[in-house]
């Protein structure tokens, strides 16, 4: 089965390959936008480069040099959590990837074919995927509780204030003294932290460890921002498939996963429909 993104991809290239489709159209359809600079992004941004550039193109080899992938962030630099070796060393790889980089720009609207930027411009797009972060959902603003950037105010031990016995974890959760990025490592030690002291009937506060951030950037190439010291190229790649694999839940994703990454290297993507 397709994943959903790989057909829209492959749409735009079949339209964009009609006879009947100008210059100015085929742009646009061949145009990937995508909107936020985080870790999220930046894998994207690599695993879409790879199908376009060594699958897709095989398949309209006319259309390989006519595509782009346009990445907009508000801040100065990608991936600004990371160190700024790993955020310079990325942008270098992206500039020899002819991936556009615009960053200290912001999104003000978003039209059926094209976005309005903060400076004025217009990008006509043809995919626009957009991954900026996560907006608090309408079930935890309609909560009476209290609420600190549309996220539930928490003591050091998980419990909502000024409710007994109610905990909030993950991304919908802010510790009041202690407030930490919204990320899955963040709700994965929560969530095994609370299910052990209400287990054990014990109130203590939580203490989060910094596993580090990754970025896969495509085949063979990563950074990773570790406590023991930061990585970069084939060894963070290494790094980043260890973990991925080795934070697979079931043993058959666990035997599926190396099967899949054998599958693409050796006879590449199956862009089929059918």
């Amino acid at each position: 089965m397709q994943d959903p993104l790989e057909t829209v991809s492959l749409n735009a290239f079949e339209r964009a390959s009609s006879p009947f489709c100008n210059d100015e159209e085929r742009k646009r359809l061949l145009t990937f936008l995508i909107v936020g600079g985080g870790p999220t992004s930046i894998e994207f941004a690599s695993e879409l480069y790879d199908f376009l550039q060594y699958d897709v193109t095989r398949w309209y080899p006319d259309l390989a040099e006519k595509y782009q992938i346009i990445i907009v962030e508000a801040g100065e630099h990608l991936l600004g959590s990371f160190s700024e070796a790993l955020s310079t060393y990325v942008e270098k790889k992206f500039v020899s990837r002819n991936i556009v980089t615009l960053t200290g720009e912001s999104v003000q609207e978003v039209k059926e074919n094209s976005v309005l930027l903060k400076s004025g411009n217009v990008i006509p797009y043809g995919v626009c995927v957009w991954s900026t972060g996560n907006k608090e959902l309408d079930f935890v603003k309609d909560l009476d509780l209290q609420l600190d950037r549309g996220r539930i105010v928490v003591d050091s031990c998980l419990r909502v204030l000024g409710r007994e016995s109610v905990y909030a974890i993950g991304d919908c959760a802010r510790i009041q003294d202690l407030p930490l990025a919204m990320l899955a490592q963040v709700a994965n030690q929560q969530g095994k932290f609370l299910g052990k002291s209400l287990n054990r009937g014990e109130n203590l506060p939580f203490k989060y460890v910094n596993m580090g951030s990754m970025a896969q950037l495509g085949t063979y190439d990563a950074v990773a921002d570790l406590q023991g010291g930061k990585l970069s190229g084939l060894s963070a790649f290494i790094a980043w498939r260890t973990a991925y694999w080795t934070y697979s839940v079931s043993i058959s994703n666990k035997l599926l996963i190396p099967m899949y990454w054998f599958k693409s290297y050796w006879f590449g993507r199956d862009i089929s429909k059918f």
